[in-house]
């Protein structure tokens, strides 16, 4: 099969199925993907490069195409084993994970109270969820809306407004994860106040001081930079005549940031977990959380000259690489 043609993850080589079990992950230092096994109750963690030079996989054969969509499906899951079916983002463009309705509804309202402000001649864009579900029921806002639906339907020659209507739940699906992401976010804000609080609480512990101030630092450029993915999905959609007209390649587009964000916010699960159970002042646990922090953002946000020179004083001269995603 081509490997675009490829659902199932399937290879040539039997030693992938050798013992039950086993199965690909990303490894928990580096980041890169790993097959593990299960060998008389030990855990062996082989690294991909080196499958391929053992068993001499070359590349562009099945097996190494098989590889390569595993290493990039990790992206999405957690992980993945022989048998399993690839992670729909690899096959339909679709996503592996949920949005609620409420993240539907919002996605809509905000479409639809876009279309009201461009109807007065002044479009903008409202973002906040709470606004929005609070308009949500106004029956002088629903008027609106359903003017601007006609409009619409003759601004962009569609048969009738139910036809715009359907565009906007078309495109409210895939914006619904825009507004999933953007909430997970606020997590990292809220790590992101802590952090800074335990600045001040740690006035007295030069160490711990210096390792949260370092800290701080990092997850400003990280708040920065994922601050700048939410505005490109915003503006992208800016021009809500232009994009209902164009919906195909709004839609790709917003799914590609959609991809970025998430595989950039899924790294952050385990560090956030541990910080929503700090209560943001300082703790026995905190210490050691902030290394940990530390060590997470540095070889992401830290300029590449500072990381090695970093790594160089620590001794870590196998760590100098830079960080793949």
């Amino acid at each position: 099969m081509e490997s675009s043609q490829r659902t199932t993850i399937e290879f040539e080589q039997k030693f992938f199925t050798a013992v039950e079990g086993s199965y690909f992950r990303k490894s928990e230092h580096t980041s890169e993907p790993v097959f593990v096994m299960n060998l008389g109750g030990e855990e062996v963690i082989l690294p991909l490069r080196g499958i391929r030079r053992e068993f001499k996989i070359e590349e562009e054969t099945p097996d190494d195409e098989m590889l390569e969509l595993v290493s990039n499906g990790l992206d999405y899951v957690k992980a993945l084993m022989p048998g399993d079916d690839l992670p729909p983002e690899l096959l339909t463009g679709e996503a592996s994970w949920e949005i609620s309705d409420t993240h539907r509804q919002i996605a809509k309202q905000r479409i639809s109270m876009q279309l009201v402000s461009w109807m007065s001649g002044e479009e903008n864009l409202i973002s906040d969820p709470e606004q929005l579900i609070q308009i949500a029921d106004d029956p002088g806002v629903k008027e609106k809306i359903n003017k601007a639906f006609n409009q619409a339907a003759e601004e962009i020659d569609a048969d009738d407004a139910n036809m715009v209507v359907d565009l906007i739940e078309e495109l409210a699906e895939e914006l619904a994860y825009i507004e999933t992401l953007r909430e997970q976010f606020r997590s990292v804000l809220q790590m992101q106040e802590k952090i800074w609080a335990l600045r001040k609480a740690a006035a007295k512990h030069r160490s711990i001081l210096d390792t949260a101030t370092s800290v701080g630092k990092l997850l400003a450029i990280a708040v920065e930079e994922f601050g700048e993915e939410f505005d490109m999905a915003d503006g992208q959609t800016g021009e809500i005549i232009s994009v209902l007209k164009n919906i195909g390649t709004q839609k790709d587009y917003i799914r590609s940031v959609r991809n970025s964000v998430y595989r950039r916010l899924v790294a952050w699960d385990e560090l956030l977990r541990g910080w929503e159970r700090e209560p943001g002042r300082m703790t026995e646990t905190v210490p050691d959380l902030l290394r940990k922090t530390y060590q997470f953002l540095a070889p992401r946000y830290m300029q590449t000259d500072d990381w090695l020179l970093a790594s160089q004083v620590q001794g870590n001269q196998e760590d100098l690489k830079e960080q793949v995603w």
